[in-house]
This record gives structure tokens, sequence and C-alpha cells, in this order.
């Protein structure tokens, strides 16, 4: 973890759960954290509670302009950085064949969150990594939906993360073509772990009452993205 102290690492969807769990332990470990969220509010009154540098900038994952307008504060402030983890995620309860337009905006919604700015943060992000010309990660962070076929129905959150799981393999396949060996792209997929993103799909927590829906912490991902980074 040495080789990271005074690194700046980018976090987005750090205002809960895996994403405030990650800024708190990169922060502690000697990090520059850059933690976005939509409520930067939170992710301030984050910042000022815990150890070490914790900045907080508002950003919408889902919003193109706000990710150029996010890039551009970052690259005048910092002018580049060292990790990037790709965190920021939501689901629905709305079903893939209601035709409705309720149905299509929440949809559409978490496409763009899980997906579609993934991609266009990666691509700004990998930029500002190469600029820094030092070792490099990135880190997008997916669920053991992405590799398995789900029992039951989970809307078109599994897709996104299949969808990320393949991504992360395009990213990696044109930085191996570009012989670079300073970026690394890593797939990190939890299973269920106990965040607010049920809640906020419009489902109810069973953590506490299913027993046999065994869940993670926040902190244990944090774990695993420090063991990455140490590797």
């Amino acid at each position: 973890m040495e080789k990271w102290r005074g690194k700046i690492a980018v976090i987005t969807g750090a205002s809960s759960g895996i994403g405030e769990s990650l800024a708190k332990t990169l922060a502690s470990n000697g990090l520059i954290v850059i933690a976005l969220a939509r409520r930067v509010e939170i992710v301030e009154a984050i910042a000022k509670t815990s150890k070490g540098v914790i900045h907080a900038h508002k950003c919408d994952v889902s919003d193109l302009n706000s990710i150029k307008e996010t890039f551009k504060w970052i690259e005048e402030k910092f002018s580049s950085i060292s990790i990037l983890i790709n965190n920021a995620g939501k689901s629905t309860q709305a079903k893939v064949l209601d035709p409705s337009d309720d149905a299509t905006d929440k949809l559409n919604s978490v496409i763009e969150t899980n997906f579609t700015g993934l991609v266009h943060f990666t691509r700004l992000g990998v930029r500002l990594i190469k600029k820094s010309q030092d070792y490099g990660l990135v880190i997008n962070i997916g669920s053991v939906l992405d590799s398995i076929i789900p029992s039951q129905s989970y809307s078109i959150y599994p897709a996104t993360k299949f969808a990320v799981r393949a991504f992360s393999e395009v990213i990696r396949y044109e930085l191996t073509a570009e012989k670079n060996e300073k970026i690394r792209v890593t797939t990190l997929s939890p299973g269920y772990t106990k965040t607010n993103i049920v809640v906020a799909s419009g489902a109810k927590d069973d953590t506490k009452k299913n027993k046999n829906n065994p869940y993670m912490l926040p902190g244990d991902i944090s774990e695993s993205v420090i063991y990455i980074m140490s590797t």
C-alpha cells in the first residue's frame, strides 16, 4: 500500500454504502480521495468526520455534462489521478417488458447510471491516469449477477452488470494493444451487500428477516479493494 500513499483516488457513489466505506478506508490509508455523489452535502459531512483527506464534489454519473464538468474540475485542481473506482449504481423494480413511460424512465436511469455513465467516466478517468505517467488502477464494482444467471427477476440490473464486466475486458484489451503496462483494470463482483440500494429501488430490505439470504457489509468490499491495491 505504501506506493499509493499521497496518490489521488476518485470514487463515484460515495455518499453511502460501499462508496462511503471506500472513501473512508482509502483516506485512512494515506490516499487523497475525491469522493463524488449527487448528494454532495452528505459527502461533505463524511469528509469532516473521516481520518485523512477527502475532497467532496457533486457529480451525477448519469449526466455526461456533469461528468465532463467533474473531470475539468479534477484536472484543474489535481492535474492527474492514479486510481478510479466506478462504484455508483442503482436498481429498480420496474419490469423490462412494462411499456409504460414510468418504466422506461426507471430502466433508462439504471442503464445510464450503471453502464453508460461508467463508460464515459472511465474514458475521461483513464486519460488523467495516463497523464500521471505512473502506475494506475481502474476498479469497476460489479455484482455476482454479472456472471451468473439470476434465479429471480432483478429487472435490468444484471444486464448492466454483465455489460460492465464486458466493458472492463474491452478496456483491458485496448490498454494491452497500446502496450500500456502501467494501468490495471479489475472488476470486483460482490455478493449481496447491505446498502440502501435495495430500498432505493422500491423493494423491502430483507436482510433482517431472511436468514437464508446472508449478506456482506460495505467494509468487506473496502478490504477487497485494499487487497487489489496491494497486489
